[in-house]
């Protein structure tokens, strides 16, 4: 996620917050390069960040010193704060858990704090303002890497979650005409309207005149589901196929036969090898019909 795509707002820092800032940075300016050649080398011997260590703007020591003086003396944060933010959406999408990134933020308080009580040690007041807005820096820095890092997750998840339903949904193609759908796992309203939607468009793409639709891993049939079944079906229809469920166990057919639905339009058969079979015949069916018919063109 690049600067123009952060997705928070720049800091409305008071004036006291900024004094503050800048009373940090006098200090931490100074002995910039030492702390951050310390926190580099403990990050080396980190699990999760080691392979972080050597990469993004921390690594550029006078690009980064510049982003900060440009934040806490000019007041543009925007530069600092995106190249945190899109460190943030590198943690996520490698996968690294954020109490990593707390790790560094724990290392340059455990080094600074020192430094600030020896130099401003005669100075309280300015030792007071100093500490605070090392507190202030590392907050903004946090929150810019947190709400990167939270939104770069949750699009991960929303696209694993699209890839887990497109998956849990393949239509097949077995032969020319026949598809093979086999589902895995519930049905509920969203799934059923993809299935139908990639269904309805491979029939399209592939001229599919049957279809074997095996719900031999769908583990529970209820009145929903027969629903979701009867509507797909019904489209595909539709479009010209003829679909034939397969895989309905015992117990999920006593379940529909309670349930009083009118299962009349399913074509339902055992296995999907005897789905396969069943399609493969209207295929065959379907070609002598084509045959007869051109036959019957060219002897007019």
């Amino acid at each position: 996620m690049g600067v123009g795509e952060l997705h928070m707002a720049m800091p409305e820092l008071t004036d006291a917050e900024v004094g503050a800032l800048r009373e940090f940075w006098r200090v931490y300016g100074q002995v910039f390069d030492e702390i951050g050649a310390a926190i580099a080398s403990k990050l080396d011997a980190h699990p999760e960040l080691s392979s972080f260590a050597g990469s993004g703007p921390a690594a550029d020591g006078r690009r980064a010193r510049a982003l900060i003086d440009q934040a806490i003396v000019v007041g543009d944060w925007e530069p600092y704060l995106g190249s945190m933010a899109d460190s943030g959406a590198r943690y996520a999408e490698a996968g690294l858990s954020f109490s990593a990134w707390f790790a560094t933020a724990r290392e340059l308080r455990s080094r600074l704090t020192p430094v600030l009580l020896e130099s401003l040690s005669q100075q309280p007041e300015r030792l007071a303002e100093a500490l605070r807005g090392l507190s202030i820096f590392i907050d903004l820095v946090m929150l810019a890497v947190g709400d990167s890092y939270i939104e770069a997750k949750e699009r991960i998840i929303v696209e694993q979650q699209n890839a887990l339903r497109d998956l849990s949904t393949p239509v097949l193609e077995l032969r020319p005409g026949l598809l093979l759908v086999p589902l895995i796992g519930l049905i509920d309203s969203e799934r059923a309207l993809l299935l139908t939607g990639q269904l309805l468009e491979a029939i399209s793409a592939n001229r599919a005149k049957a279809v074997v639709l095996d719900i031999t891993g769908v583990p529970a049939v209820d009145s929903a589901v027969a629903n979701h079944l009867m509507q797909t079906v019904q489209a595909t229809r539709l479009m010209g196929a003829q679909t034939f469920i397969s895989g309905l166990s015992a117990e999920n057919a006593q379940t529909l036969v309670r349930l009083g639905l009118d299962l009349g339009r399913l074509n339902t058969v055992g296995t999907l090898a005897d789905g396969v079979v069943a399609a493969t015949a209207i295929l065959s069916e379907a070609l002598e019909r084509t045959r007869r018919f051109e036959a019957a063109l060219l002897e007019s």
